[in-house]
């Protein structure tokens, strides 16, 4: 937790918002590939939490299949 705290301290602040915004962007087009902004998000220091937190704002949560 220390760890995680001190990255987000340190990191650009700037360039994580552009990014995690480039990232809905792009999840907002059905036919754009994903992978370039997941790799600038990671060169930003953006956690998978906030990069998930950003998907399931645009695609919801999956719910589980009733029977």
């Amino acid at each position: 937790m220390a760890n995680l705290r001190e990255v987000k301290r340190t990191r650009n602040s700037q360039g994580v918002s552009r990014s995690l915004k480039a990232l809905k962007g792009a999840a907002q087009k059905e036919e754009e590939n994903l992978i370039p902004y997941f790799i600038d998000c990671v060169k930003e220091y953006v956690t998978i939490q906030e990069m998930c937190d950003v998907l399931r704002e645009v695609f919801g949560e999956a719910q589980p299949m009733r029977v």
